[in-house]
């Protein structure tokens, strides 16, 4: 329709110039003229219309001058036709121009009005002509306050861009402006409660046919909520930053194709690299970064991340790397892929540890371990030596002494030979026993097993006490024995349990030498708990301040003792299965109690 009523106006205006044209020959009046004009820059345009106005000239001095001479009125005539002509087709000119305008912006006024966001137009100078209501709304005004207030400054809508924003907008809307390029700008609008909010401003010229920009039309987007959530995550991104770069270690990433192109600060600091670039292209295989690598790692580490990378799995190695100032140190390397919804690699996340300290630490405690090894074999024959000379001092003393009565027995007067035998038979006794311990002691350290046979504990703690019987006496201790006749036989080493015994037992008489005589009472008892027989030495001695400590080797609070006595007792009765305790309360005495399995006797 709209076309068909065009070439409808331009037949009219086509037929109108025609007739116009006839009447003004015939009636000899070039004024008629002018209603052809007229219609051709109505309704052809002002190209078409400039050609009218030139094309009227010679007509109009033809019909002017036809059959006539020339004269100074007509010419004066024809001046003010062609003037009239031009006029006419100024001011159709303007009219058309200015109907544009309108037609258009009348047109684009119901979209901007249906515009979600803040909408608005403006002549080609830039002065606002329209607001839609949602930006009405939104700064709380009305249509009429915002007209007044643009008649009164073309550019009072600065007073709703944030004080801090209003400047730079307006120097980019004038640029604009001027240039005829869209406006892009970001900046904070006041709402009516006077709260600021981001709003994006875009804002394209509508052109004529010519090129001309005939107005401005532009819609501005809250992104207020898309502002707060780039702020939340770039303090994000800052923070995981801040993060990577202070952790206490060295982190790098890789791409899929496993070439590294970033390292947190750490790594920066500590190796004395620049922290790459995930855009540069001119990188080789594992970089230059190679060179960090121990030369002795190189083809290890390299073997590594090549197996690890072909099969997309977690790599885990050790090796040297070079600090910034050339010394190599130990690293525990952690690389792991991270992959897509699809399981593609996208990139490899690395950390290194520095474990060279640990490393050093390590071989430091090697070494140690191995001195230490040498100085326990060494302790051990010391031990030993210790051990033998200990046990085989007792029964050696005994060999002296019964040597010595045999010797006075046979020197009486006259000779007592049946005493003299007696001795004989304790010196043969001694000897044996001093051979036996030898036997025993080898076979302890040996860890051979133990000769076990059944032995009756009271009879052997009352041969005991009767061998230190001499020394009962010369201390002037009393005995007390309360041995439970009912205790069943176990089995065991008797020479080694008999040691035990006699160890304890003199342990105990000399822990009273310092005791008044009356106090001096040494009671050994035995009795059954359970499924095992219960050996207990008491005395009446000072006490011990650290109880638990007379079983270590080499601990004593003799001031002549080398602390290796009891030792041995523990180690005869863990062989035994079998445990050994001690308890002592100061001043009241010490109490050193052994047990032995009862069900060993079944064995």
């Amino acid at each position: 329709m709209e076309v068909t009523s065009s070439i409808m106006r331009r037949n009219l205006a086509v037929g109108a110039s025609i007739l116009f044209l006839i009447l003004a020959w015939l009636a000899g009046e070039p004024a008629a003229l002018l209603v052809a004009v007229a219609a051709i820059c109505i309704c052809f345009g002002w190209k078409a219309g400039i050609a009218s106005v030139i094309a009227m000239a010679p007509l109009a001095y033809a019909i002017i001058f036809h059959g006539t001479e020339v004269s100074g009125g007509g010419l004066l005539r024809l001046a003010i036709l062609l003037a009239a002509a031009a006029g006419i087709w100024f001011l159709v000119q303007i009219f058309r121009t200015a109907s544009f305008h309108e037609r258009v912006h009348q047109s684009a006024r119901q979209i901007i009005e249906n515009l979600p966001g803040l909408g608005w137009s403006a002549d080609p100078n830039g002065h606002i002509r329209f607001f839609n209501p949602a930006g009405l709304d939104f700064v709380g005004m009305t249509s009429d306050e915002m007209q007044k207030e643009m008649e009164a400054d073309d550019y009072a809508w600065r007073h709703t861009i944030h004080p801090d924003d209003a400047e730079r907008s307006a120097a980019r809307f004038h640029h604009s402006i001027r240039t005829g390029e869209p406006l892009h700008d970001e900046s904070r609008v006041r709402r009516h409660d006077g709260t600021y909010r981001w709003f994006r401003d875009i804002a394209i010229p509508a052109r004529d046919e010519t090129g001309r920009i005939t107005g401005w039309f532009g819609t501005t987007v809250d992104i207020d909520d898309q502002k707060k959530a780039e702020e939340s995550l770039r303090n994000r991104e800052r923070e995981l930053r801040l993060l990577v770069d202070t952790v206490p270690t060295m982190i790098f990433l890789m791409t899929p194709q496993a070439l590294p192109y970033y390292f947190n600060k750490r790594f920066v600091d500590w190796a004395g690299i620049g922290p790459g670039d995930e855009t540069r292209s001119d990188r080789g295989e594992l970089d230059p970064h190679v060179e960090l690598i121990h030369p002795d790692d190189r083809d290890d580490v390299a073997e590594a991340f090549a197996e690890a990378f072909a099969a997309g799995e977690p790599l885990l190695y050790k090796g040297r790397l070079r600090r910034k100032d050339g010394v190599f140190r130990w690293i525990d390397s952690r690389v792991e892929p991270l992959r897509d919804d699809n399981g593609d690699i996208i990139r490899w996340y690395g950390v290194n540890i520095d474990i060279d300290d640990e490393v050093r630490a390590q071989e430091a405690l090697r070494l140690a371990d191995e001195r230490l090894a040498r100085a326990s074999r060494a302790a051990s024959l010391s031990e030993l030596s210790v051990s033998i000379a200990h046990e085989l001092n007792s029964p050696l003393q005994a060999v002296v002494a019964n040597a010595n009565a045999y010797q006075r027995w046979l020197s009486a007067d006259p000779p007592n030979y049946e005493r003299a035998g007696l001795t004989a038979d304790r010196i043969i006794r001694d000897a044996n026993a001093a051979a036996e311990v030898v036997s025993r002691i080898r076979a302890l350290f040996a860890q051979s097993g133990l000769d076990r046979t059944p032995i009756d504990l009271n009879r052997l703690i009352a041969e005991v006490c009767e061998l230190v019987g001499d020394k009962l006496a010369a201390s002037g201790v009393r005995l007390e024995l309360a041995l439970d006749r009912a205790l069943p036989a176990v089995q065991a080493d008797r020479v080694q349990i008999e040691q035990v015994v006699l160890n304890i037992v003199r342990n105990g008489i000399e822990a009273m030498e310092n005791v008044p005589q009356p106090s001096r009472l040494l009671r050994v008892s035995s009795r059954r708990v359970d499924t095992s027989a219960v050996v207990e030495v008491q005395d009446q001695g000072p006490g011990i301040s650290d109880a638990g400590r007379i079983f270590d080797a080499f601990y004593t609070t003799k001031q002549d003792g080398m602390g290796m006595g009891l030792s041995i007792c523990r180690t005869i009765i863990e062989a035994h299965e079998g445990k050994i305790t001690a308890s002592s309360t100061p001043e009241r005495g010490t109490s050193v109690e052994f047990t032995l399995p009862i069900k060993a006797a079944s064995g």
